[in-house]
């Protein structure tokens, strides 16, 4: 499973987007699925800072969905489970929500993020790849 900090880097030029080529890279090499906060937070990014227009914007959106399929939604009974991790590891509750979900459904979170990728919640890239 992928968050935003990973699908970003799929869209925004690599030339700013640290390990972007990587990111890119597990498109087809790994099965991803993502929640529909990364969805929301992907949107919202590129909003702010693509410079694209709504057409190219909704274009990724729609490109995130064919690679990931239907995003996961947050169910009343993440809802422990993501403040559990929130507070045991000094998260917000939208990154460790990411972390609930993968643990409910039995998949791995890919992430960028250093908070959820420092306690062991979530691997980075590099990990995930393996050795080439």
């Amino acid at each position: 499973m992928v968050d935003a900090s990973i699908v970003v880097k799929w869209f925004l030029p690599v030339e700013r987007e640290p390990d972007g080529v990587l990111a890119r890279s597990v498109i087809g090499r790994l099965a991803m699925r993502t929640t529909a906060l990364a969805v929301h937070e992907v949107g919202n990014v590129l909003t702010l800072h693509s410079g694209w227009p709504a057409e190219k914007i909704s274009a990724a959106l729609d490109l995130l969905l064919e690679v990931c399929g239907d995003p996961l939604e947050l169910h009343p009974e993440d809802h422990r489970t993501a403040a559990e991790l929130a507070l045991a590891h000094d998260l917000t509750f939208y990154d460790s929500s990411y972390a609930a979900i993968a643990r409910r459904v039995g998949r791995r979170l890919l992430s960028a993020d250093s908070d959820l990728v420092a306690p062991g919640l979530a691997v980075g890239l590099s990990t995930a790849l393996g050795p080439e």
